[in-house]
């Protein structure tokens, strides 16, 4: 089974150079490129002229260095070239390729080669072709994915023990043996270049009939939403893996996910206004002491929210939270001290744009936002079927005493002032049903008045020595200084409560 479904991508290569816009903004990027082309010919063509002959000794001794079966293979004719042979050039054009970003013999490789006259007018020419920057188009937003190599692809083994110069019998493209033990029927589209094979993949997985794909997903949207599936294993529904405590319920939720056309929002609606998504979670000694795990779900289980729900809570109950959708990533702020440990974090200039979706904050390889891994953000090198959930005083801290909470509640105190003006007794009221949607009972509310009557004179001692307040966002100037900060902490306070981070 393994090697069948390998079989699927023998054939298939990265591509690091996906454009991520429409047609259209690929045909405008097009045309403005060539406008630029134009009106820059003949400078490029001085600069090529110099250029030239050091991009081939760049790439030569580059290519020296690799085994001679690759370099025969790139001195091939295409129409020459074994499957194999192509996923070799494939590999090697990475670096050779002057569209690839990781190009060798680009413009900085040339400049280290260039003699004394020729870095002179090298120069002279940068400088020339600096006066068309303004036609020339932005850079578009790249995206990585696969393609097809080659034209044909290669044969795929079965493997002695997993070595791969120990090949054994040869397996055709198919899916699982248990589900369907002959090949896949895969037919290459004839509108684009490609051997079909991962096309066909995805229409088994999609197929309707196909048992296992409307399964697997329904029990992630699931454990998303109750915090365990159906199945406690989520990447093993085979036989070592948990039965489903609700194997009926598992079969009609993936038969409806069929029928509603594989809709993930109408999936997300039918588990969220279903009776069971919305209990409550208070205890119930009986039931406790039948389904001490909740396995039943007699109560909605209690689950803190993850780092990134946190973020967009906080922006949101603050009034920051910029809700436009699509997009590059967005690089929001780093803790003080942390930007030289992050390599490639280039802060977003805009600061609406900063506090987008966390959906939309920039995730690549070793680089996890702080926030986000204190509260158990995945190691992004591996699959993650379930999120690990700790608690820990580093998390407690992080929302204690970072900047970025801090300006997070003087945007929700302004927005409460904004709402309810000076009235204290308005602003608890709105400031709990903004945090927590509902109302603050009578017992809360005389704790809140408590806290700021005590405050009021911690804040003005402060006040008095000098020391800089923290103020609501947009304070009208008449407001009373010390009643405001006492807010701002008032609001932070809400920020960092369990209701806030817990789902009840």
């Amino acid at each position: 089974d393994y090697y069948r479904l390998q079989a699927f991508f023998a054939n298939s290569g990265a591509d690091d150079d996906i454009p991520l816009v429409s047609q259209a903004e690929l045909k405008r990027y097009r045309e403005q490129l060539a406008a630029w082309k134009e009106k820059t010919r003949v400078i490029r063509e001085e600069m090529s002229a110099i250029a030239e002959p050091h991009r081939r000794g760049i790439m030569n001794d580059y290519v020296e260095k690799y085994p001679r079966e690759i370099q025969d293979a790139l001195n091939k004719a295409p129409e020459e070239r074994t499957p194999i042979e192509w996923q070799m050039v494939h590999k090697a054009n990475q670096y050779l390729d002057p569209a690839s970003y990781q190009y060798i013999a680009g413009d900085g490789a040339v400049e280290g080669r260039l003699k004394s006259d020729e870095r002179a007018h090298w120069q002279k020419l940068k400088d020339e072709l600096k006066k068309y920057a303004d036609l020339k188009p932005a850079d578009l937003p790249m995206g990585t994915g696969i393609t097809d190599i080659a034209p044909a692809s290669p044969d795929t083994h079965v493997l002695r023990r997993g070595v791969y110069d120990q090949p054994k019998e040869e397996v055709q493209p198919g899916f699982l043996q248990i589900l369907n033990p002959g090949p896949a029927r895969i037919v290459p589209p004839k509108a684009v270049r490609s051997s079909g094979r991962r096309i066909a993949l995805a229409g088994i997985l999609a197929d309707p009939n196909n048992p296992l794909t409307s399964r697997v997903l329904v029990n992630r949207v699931w454990q998303y939403h109750f915090g365990s599936g159906i199945v406690g294993t989520p990447s093993d529904f085979g036989v070592k893996g948990d039965r489903p405590t609700h194997p009926a319920l598992l079969d009609w939720l993936a038969t409806e996910f069929v029928r509603n056309g594989w809709s993930m929002k109408k999936l997300h609606r039918l588990i969220m206004t279903s009776s069971t998504y919305r209990q409550s979670s208070r205890l119930d000694e009986t039931a406790a002491q039948i389904d001490p795990d909740d396995k039943l779900l007699w109560r909605f289980p209690r689950q803190r929210l993850e780092g990134e729900e946190i973020r967009d809570a906080a922006l949101a109950v603050s009034g920051l939270l910029n809700l436009k959708m699509g997009g590059p990533s967005v690089f929001p702020e780093l803790p003080p001290g942390m930007s030289p440990t992050y390599s490639g974090w280039k802060l977003t200039r805009e600061e609406t744009e900063r506090n987008r979706r966390s959906i939309y904050v920039f995730v690549k390889r070793n680089t996890r936002y702080p926030l986000f891994e204190s509260f158990d953000m995945p190691d992004t090198h591996e699959s993650c079927p379930r999120r690990n959930v700790t608690t820990t005083p580093l998390q407690a801290l992080n929302l204690l005493n970072s900047e970025l909470t801090l300006k997070w509640a003087e945007g929700f105190a302004g927005r409460v002032i904004q709402s309810a003006g000076a009235d204290l007794d308005k602003q608890i009221e709105t400031a709990y049903r903004l945090a927590f949607s509902r109302r603050p009972d009578n017992a809360e509310k005389n704790t809140v008045k408590k806290f700021f009557d005590r405050h009021r004179g911690i804040i003005g001692a402060r006040a008095a020595t000098g020391e800089a307040l923290a103020l609501p966002t947009d304070l009208p100037d008449h407001a009373d200084r010390v009643e405001a900060a006492s807010l701002v902490d008032f609001c932070h306070m809400l920020i960092n409560a369990n209701e806030f981070v817990y789902l009840n």
